[in-house]
């Protein structure tokens, strides 16, 4: 495994499709790296926002561990407030969302 971005959370976009409620991508502003998108989202016990903005994120390549469905590993965390996880099979750097 291995980390491909790390930052603090300055920003934050979650796209929802309406009917099914299910995440379509999500966009994180990492004040290190700038805007990251993640597509393809699998999630295991739903999605929390990085709360409050500003705590440390962690994206890993986990494509070693063949899940068919997910390629990346996204983990924020506060010592003050919520963690939390998310799946992802693509990752991409953008300029803007």
């Amino acid at each position: 495994m291995t980390d491909i971005f790390r930052g603090t959370v300055s920003k934050a976009y979650v796209e929802i499709d309406p009917p099914t409620q299910h995440c379509i991508r999500v966009c994180l502003f990492l004040d290190e790296a700038g805007w990251i998108e993640f597509t393809g989202i699998v999630l295991k016990d739903g999605f929390l926002l990085p709360a409050p903005l500003g705590c440390a994120c962690l994206v890993t390549d986990i494509s070693a561990r063949h899940w068919g469905n997910a390629n990346y590993e996204v983990t924020f965390a506060s010592s003050y407030s919520r963690e939390g996880i998310f799946y992802a099979k693509h990752v991409a750097e953008i300029t803007a969302i």
